[in-house]
């Protein structure tokens, strides 16, 4: 039986218009300047990587998180563009929440992985790279063309020195056929239980990983959903800074597609920060599935979220409530 486990691998600081600022201008490089100099509206989001336990095929990781030094060395490890965008104070990784000791407690340890799928190569998915010694990295072949591209000309879309941890690299290219409305897939295990979707948009090649399960499927969504509330893009949309925007919305109009045509699909967001990842989803995948009575909790919870259109309810729009400190991280409500 295949088991999908959540990690939580720390937590990074945004400004809320990073995730929720599409629709109100955090586009272009507009988009870059505000990311930049928006210090007043930070909000707190978790890290979120996802196990997977194939009887056949072993342990497959899909994101890797970040590492101890990118987080409590920040100014050394990063050089050049990097270390200005970003804070000192950007990541938040204790010793319990490192990936070693986070699979430790699954009863897995880190050197037994044997593949990592990146969903994308930006920083907060593959610095815990440098924790797998014996893993293939596994990303899309857009994604390993577009490594070297630059974003208005300076920005690197990857920092080579977190890719640098990948030993074994293997690009893929979509060579399964179509599946379900997905023109084109790929099956990462033999059986097709396990199956990569391109979901271009929030990077040139990102990509997302579709699960069988026993009597439900759960697709592994990276960015491209950063929460669940973000498959509602004509409410909610993040910000978007390169020329494929328009592909990351038609994405989600993909996997929203994908789950009406699959009524037991489940949605595992890379960093949703609200009660459907912390009282819903992570209490049922910390055991490696969902049962029924979870899984039907979760469809209730949705309810509360989306219309009958797949709308939010106005209840649900997320709105940044100020934090009382100095620093300026407030939070999201609903």
């Amino acid at each position: 039986m295949i088991k999908v486990f959540s990690v939580r691998l720390g937590s990074t600081k945004v400004p809320f218009g990073q995730f929720y600022g599409g629709l109100d201008g955090w586009r272009g490089m507009q988009a870059v300047y505000r990311f930049a100099t928006d210090k007043k509206h930070f909000i707190i989001v978790p890290i979120h990587a996802y196990l997977i336990d194939h009887p056949e095929e072993g342990l497959i990781l899909v994101d890797a998180g970040i590492n101890w030094q990118q987080t409590h060395e920040h100014g050394d490890y990063y050089r050049g563009i990097a270390h200005y965008l970003f804070d000192e104070d950007e990541y938040q990784l204790s010793r319990e929440e490192e990936l070693p000791a986070a699979l430790a407690r699954l009863g897995y340890r880190a050197e037994d992985v044997r593949k990592v799928v990146a969903t994308h190569l930006h920083e907060d998915h593959i610095g815990g790279l440098s924790y797998l010694p014996n893993a293939e990295l596994v990303i899309s072949k857009d994604e390993w063309t577009n490594r070297h591209w630059k974003l208005f000309g300076f920005l690197p879309m990857v920092y080579q020195p977190s890719l640098e941890a990948a030993r074994k690299i293997t690009t893929i290219d979509y060579d399964a056929g179509a599946h379900q409305n997905f023109a084109a897939s790929h099956d990462l295990t033999a059986d097709g239980t396990v199956k990569v979707l391109p979901t271009p948009g929030h990077t040139p090649g990102h990509l997302c990983v579709l699960v069988q399960l026993d009597g439900y499927q759960l697709l592994i969504t990276g960015d491209t959903l950063y929460t669940l509330r973000h498959l509602a893009n004509d409410d909610v949309q993040a910000f978007g800074a390169g020329d494929w925007v328009p592909n990351q919305n038609a994405s989600i109009r993909q996997i929203a597609e994908l789950r009406r045509r699959i009524p037991e699909l489940i949605l595992a967001p890379g960093h949703d920060h609200s009660d459907y990842q912390f009282k819903h989803l992570a209490p049922g995948l910390a055991k490696g599935g969902l049962t029924p009575e979870e899984r039907a909790a979760i469809r209730a919870y949705e309810e509360t979220v989306f219309t009958a259109g797949g709308r939010l309810h106005p209840e649900a729009v997320p709105r940044y409530l100020p934090g009382t400190g100095a620093d300026h991280v407030g939070r999201v409500s609903g």
